[in-house]
């Protein structure tokens, strides 16, 4: 009347659990890689749609700029002519306003250039990095 028979064999409840641990673990895994697949899914579209929207920007921004700056040579000319007669009869007034427009757009793009190449104080996924390595050693220690 017992429901399982048993065979003399005490190795197989340990091989039972065993395959149950793994059944259960690859399970386990499973979830968590169909999960990130529909996080990443989800990650990849609203990242196309803010890089679509970024382009959008970008190229409105530059043609922003560009006709502000058009203007500003436009409305400063004049006075460059003025101020610049009899110094510099050479340099016409609209170049001279475009060379220091020129010269201004290149500090600032030095400054932007040396702020980039700086490296971070600290390193990127630093606690994401600790994290796995603590998992690891306990998948190694509970093997």
């Amino acid at each position: 009347m017992d429901p399982e028979p048993t065979t003399g064999d005490s190795g197989a409840s340990g091989s039972n659990s065993s395959e149950h641990m793994t059944h259960a673990l690859s399970g386990f895994i499973a979830a968590r890689v169909e999960l990130a697949s529909i996080e990443a899914k989800e990650a990849a579209s609203f990242t196309g749609k803010k890089v679509a929207q970024g382009l959008v920007l970008a190229i409105s921004a530059f043609f922003l700029w560009s006709l502000v700056l058009a203007a500003t040579t436009g409305i400063v000319a004049p006075l460059a002519d003025q101020w610049l007669q009899g110094k510099a009869d050479w340099l016409p007034g609209w170049a001279a306003v475009v060379l220091a427009l020129a010269i201004i757009h290149a500090v600032i793009a030095l400054i932007c250039y040396l702020k980039l190449k700086q490296q971070p104080a600290t390193p990127l996924f630093e606690l994401s990095r600790k994290e796995i390595e603590n998992d690891k050693l306990w998948l190694t220690k509970n093997k």
